[in-house]
């Protein structure tokens, strides 16, 4: 969808000016709606082999990994 379609429908994102035309929206639950340029996993297990290609602080005591599927 949209940007501008997904923030109405409450999704949550921090990067504005870094998505595309088109976003994609992953949501928790009634937890969390959020813009997203890739999918979240419950655990690492899930995604079988991968290779981390960036890591980063985003908050205090939250890191970001970014990874290529092997």
């Amino acid at each position: 969808m949209s940007y501008d379609e997904a923030k109405e429908k409450g999704a949550s994102g921090l990067f504005a000016n870094k998505y595309g035309e088109k976003v994609k929206v992953y949501s928790i639950g009634k937890y969390s709606k959020e813009i997203c340029s890739g999918p979240h996993v419950r655990n690492t297990k899930e995604l079988g082999e991968f290779k981390i290609i960036k890591e980063q602080s985003v908050a205090t005591g939250i890191r970001r990994i970014k990874a290529v599927l092997e």
